[in-house]
């Protein structure tokens, strides 16, 4: 079994990634919002001229 280094530069290095990962799962989550509201908003337009 390997083992795990729980040196401090270790841990707050494994902290930073874990903070990294979760800002860019919320800009994702943003991004797929406003992609949504854009493509939702194109239909609308489409469907009023038809």
């Amino acid at each position: 079994m390997k083992k795990i280094d729980m040196s401090d530069k270790a841990i707050t290095r494994r902290l930073k990634q874990v903070d990294q990962l979760r800002e860019l799962s919320l800009s994702l989550m943003k991004a797929k919002k406003v992609s949504d509201e854009k493509k939702k908003q194109a239909e609308k337009k489409v469907n009023a001229e038809n």
